[in-house]
């Protein structure tokens, strides 16, 4: 009798998370390499792709990092930067504080970035888990985290370096023409994701 080796329990779980992350990585992809086109178009900053790497590993927040795109460019003050980070970010603090019983046995820094990540795509997924082993659950929404931001970090970042490096033949007046009007990107997400909430409402009605 053939015995076969014990399934991994991280190695599920990662997989699972990695599935239910794929729409993710559609939207997250293509947005974030529109907000990163914006900033290396906008921004006015030297080395686009660092300020891609490091503003999209800060701010999950998709409407955020189109947002700080022409507050980079006019140097805001940091006062500002933090008024319009609250105000866009402020509804995230309903969803954390919506997950605080499911996380109550989770170590408080690990608790920290788990809130920090509630994105809308991240707590939609998290809330309609399934998982009911609290351990378990917590791995789920570690590694869902991780998976996502580094598809946001991934969209951005090659964003910025499409436009670096076009930028050693095109003029900067070239590129923010071609890239006019990009920020409806959001938008369009927005409607996508909204649909499909609908429809997977529908479905579950039935």
């Amino acid at each position: 009798m053939i015995k076969f080796p014990p399934v991994n329990i991280n190695t599920t779980i990662i997989k699972r998370a990695f599935i239910d992350s794929l729409p993710v990585l559609m939207g997250y992809s293509t947005m974030g390499f529109a907000a990163g086109v914006l900033m290396g178009a906008r921004a006015d900053v030297p080395f686009s792709p660092l300020w891609g790497f490091l503003t999209s590993a800060m701010f999950v927040s998709g409407t955020l990092s189109f947002a700080i795109v022409p507050l980079i460019a006019e140097s805001a003050s940091l006062a500002t930067v933090a008024m319009i980070t609250l105000m866009i970010n402020f509804r995230y603090a309903f969803y954390g504080i919506s997950m605080l019983s499911k996380w109550k046995d989770i170590p408080f820094f690990k608790r920290l970035f788990l809130i920090h990540m509630l994105t809308d795509e991240n707590y939609a997924l998290e809330t309609a888990s399934t998982i009911q082993n609290p351990k378990l659950y917590e791995k789920y929404c570690t590694y869902l985290s991780l998976l996502n931001l580094s598809y946001w970090i991934f969209g951005v970042t090659t964003g910025c370096l499409a436009v670096y490096t076009l930028e050693q033949s095109l003029s900067p007046e070239k590129i923010k023409a071609a890239t006019q009007g990009i920020e409806f990107a959001m938008v369009a997400l927005f409607l996508v994701i909204f649909t499909d909430q609908i429809k997977s409402f529908i479905r579950h009605d039935k």
